[in-house]
């Protein structure tokens, strides 16, 4: 079943103001305002109003009323968030079908445009679980502060099936709780650590540095090291992994749990340590460390393609409910693009969905074939 129709579950029937309208319309008309890569709730409005919109609205949707904007607005505010998220969560990890052998990219982001709005206590700040594989987004939980991404980030794992998954994180992540959720649900961690964690960051660093030291004398464990040259963003960047298993001299070894290797990756500029519970390669951690930052993908499409750091709502539940909507757009399109036009970029392929009523319903169709190949 169409990701539409299922986060139409929401639905009820609202009287507002003596209309009466059905909040799964307003959800089904936000969804496809955003694959057209409309930013604002004014423009998918002013969109869906227009004529050959609404005849496809109609036609194809049965949704035979529009609201005036006002309403539409305060219907949009009206949408249960925690609820759309739930059947958000369901229904992306039984696309992705298994998180077993994958990797999930865990990270949070501030909504910038809500750090200095009377109605927020803080700015808005929301955990992702970004799969790197599939390039979908299948979980994300709210907080009002970045402070609060640590819990935030160690519920969502516990809601999330991540047994047999690896999951990679920043430093910020690189908790002994964290740790402890991760093992606890079957998965192995790759994580960054920084002076947040003193003590262990010192033994590593330091260990790191006396082993490479000391690599002609062969000490009795030995770094294992590969190097990759990388061109990107018109720089050369040359990237070093060292790895070892040998984290038996580590003093705080038995607070982390399933710890098996440590390693680091140096560039010209600056060196970033790493623990995992896999006893990784120097080839591994090289990759690894890489999809680290997939998430951040994800986050910079919502900002470049939503606007989203600029969304001027001053309403929490409405942010929660775009941002979970944005992502189910991203997701969608993703999926799309990888199985059917991998030559298009995203923007392309949402730009058709806004000229071309058929395209977009062509694009929900071929949506719909994908996820049927999926059991329920």
């Amino acid at each position: 079943m169409c990701i539409i129709e299922e986060l139409k579950k929401v639905s009820r029937v609202v009287n507002y103001e003596g209309y009466y309208y059905k909040l799964s319309d307003v959800v089904e008309i936000l969804i496809l305002g955003l694959l057209c890569r409309l930013q604002t709730l004014k423009d998918i409005h002013e969109w869906s109003e227009s004529e050959y919109v609404r005849e496809t609205l109609r036609e194809k949707f049965r949704i035979k009323d529009i609201p005036c904007y006002s309403h539409f607005t305060n219907l949009v505010g009206m949408i249960d968030s925690n609820k759309l998220n739930k059947i958000f969560m369901e229904f992306f990890q039984k696309l992705v079908v298994t998180l077993k052998g994958k990797t999930v990219s865990v990270d949070g982001k501030t909504v910038c445009a809500t750090a200095n709005m009377r109605h927020f206590k803080s700015a808005l700040h929301i955990a992702s679980a970004f799969v790197v594989e599939n390039g979908i987004t299948v979980g994300q939980l709210a907080t009002e502060a970045k402070s609060n991404e640590i819990p935030a980030v160690q519920e969502l794992l516990g809601l999330l099936n991540i047994e047999g998954a690896t999951i990679v994180a920043d430093a910020l992540n690189c908790q002994k709780k964290t740790v402890e959720a991760i093992v606890s649900g079957g998965a192995d961690y790759v994580l960054a650590v920084k002076k947040n964690q003193p003590n262990l960051y010192e033994d590593i660093s330091e260990m790191i540095d006396f082993k490479q030291t000391n690599e002609i004398e062969k000490c009795e464990s030995p770094l294992e090291a590969i190097s990759k040259t990388e061109k990107g963003h018109g720089r050369i960047e040359k990237r070093t992994a060292y790895v070892t298993h040998d984290v038996e001299w580590l003093l705080e070894r038995e607070k982390w749990e399933g710890l098996q290797s440590i390693g680091a990756i140096a560039t010209l500029n600056e060196t970033r340590y790493y623990i995992s519970s896999r006893k990784l390669s120097a080839q591994q951690l090289l990759d690894l460390t890489r999809q680290e930052w997939a998430v951040e993908s994800m986050h910079w499409q919502l900002d470049v393609i939503f606007g989203e750091d600029r969304t001027t709502l001053h309403e929490e539940n409405t942010q929660k409910t775009l941002n979970i909507l944005r992502k189910t757009a991203l997701n969608i399109v993703r999926t799309y693009r990888d199985k059917f036009e991998p030559k298009l970029n995203m923007v392309d392929i949402m730009r058709k969905c806004l000229f071309n009523p058929k395209f977009l319903l062509n694009l929900l169709d071929r949506f719909d074939d994908v996820t049927n190949l999926f059991p329920n």
